[in-house]
C-alpha cells in the first residue's frame, strides 16, 4: 500500500475525503486524549451511509475492535477495522452540536461543534446536514454501568495512537477533531488529528 494523502486536521475543525474500495484509512491522535468523529457514505449513492445502530446490531456489541466491521444503513459492510492501538471507541453518542451545548452547558453564544464541522466539510459533495448520520466516535472512552448509565471517561489514546480501517466500498468520509472542551470527552482540552490514506 502507498500513502497517497496525509491530512492534518486542526483542533476543532473537520475535513472530508474519498477512499476507493480496498483503500486504507489511518486516523491518528496527534497529541493524545483527542476524540475524532468519523462518518462515511457510499461514494456512488450518498443516501447510503454509516449506521452506528446497524453496526451494533451486526457486531452484537456496542464496542468496535480489531476484526469488527462498520455497516451502512442498508446493512452493507462499509469499513473493516484492521488494527487498533487503543481498543476503546464509542458508537452511542451523537455528534456534539449547538443544541447540545445550549441544553447541557447553557452556552448561548457560538461554540464549534462536530455537527457543524462535518456539515461544512461535506458540503462539497452535496451532502446536507440532515443526512449526516451519528458518527463513530474514534478514541471516545465510554462506559455502560450496570444500571444503564453511560459515563464518559478521558480517552485512552496517547500521542501517536491510531486505528487502521479498510474501505469495503468506494467511500466519501469525513473526520472532525471534536471541539468539546467541557467534561472528560477530550480531557478538557482539544487537539489536532491526522488522517493518512493508503491505496494500492
Amino acid at each position: 500500500m502507498e500513502r497517497i494523502e496525509d491530512i492534518f486536521i486542526d483542533e476543532k475543525t473537520a475535513v472530508s475525503f474519498t477512499v476507493r474500495k480496498g483503500g486504507r484509512i489511518r486516523v491518528i491522535d496527534v497529541d493524545g486524549g483527542q476524540v475524532a468523529d468519523f462518518v462515511a457514505f457510499n461514494r456512488h449513492d450518498t443516501t447510503e451511509g454509516l449506521s452506528t445502530a446497524v453496526t451494533i446490531d451486526n457486531n452484537c456489541s456496542v464496542r468496535i475492535q480489531e476484526g469488527a466491521t462498520l455497516f451502512s444503513n442498508r446493512y452493507n459492510p462499509m469499513i473493516e477495522i484492521l488494527h487498533d492501538t487503543v481498543g476503546r471507541h464509542d458508537l452511542l453518542f451523537p455528534a456534539c452540536s449547538p443544541d447540545m451545548y445550549r441544553y447541557q452547558y447553557g452556552i448561548q453564544s457560538y461554540h464549534p461543534s462536530c455537527a457543524e464541522n462535518l456539515s461544512r466539510a461535506l458540503e462539497r459533495y452535496g451532502i446536507p446536514q440532515g443526512e449526516i448520520p451519528h458518527p463513530c466516535n474514534i478514541f471516545m472512552n465510554t462506559e455502560i454501568k450496570e444500571d444503564g448509565t453511560v459515563v464518559i471517561h478521558p480517552p485512552l489514546s496517547v500521542s501517536g495512537s491510531f486505528i487502521d480501517m479498510r474501505a469495503a466500498m468506494d467511500l466519501i468520509a469525513a473526520v472532525s477533531a471534536c471541539p468539546a472542551d467541557q467534561g472528560s470527552c477530550n480531557t478538557g482540552t482539544c487537539g489536532p488529528v491526522r488522517v493518512e490514506i493508503y491505496e494500492s
